[in-house]
């Protein structure tokens, strides 16, 4: 998963808690990396659990679809 976790962290997206959820102040997400399952999941930020219990929005099986999931809807 060190590849998800250089992708994100070049996009501004930190993991304050070092628990595999990574934020952006800027962006109203949070997104959770699962090295068991190899997957991302984007969730909404509900407050103040980084996304923890937010909805599910999406799940990633791989970098190169979270880099297009970035293209399309965040345009980074």
């Amino acid at each position: 998963m060190e590849n998800y976790e250089v992708f994100l962290r070049s996009k501004n997206w930190i993991d304050n808690d070092l628990d595999a959820r990574y934020i952006n102040v800027n962006h109203p997400y949070a997104i959770l990396v699962s090295g068991e399952e190899g997957q991302v999941t984007l969730r909404g930020n509900t407050g103040d659990d980084n996304g923890q219990n937010g909805e599910e929005i999406f799940s990633f099986n791989s970098l190169r679809e979270l880099q297009e999931w970035f293209e399309n809807n965040i345009g980074e």
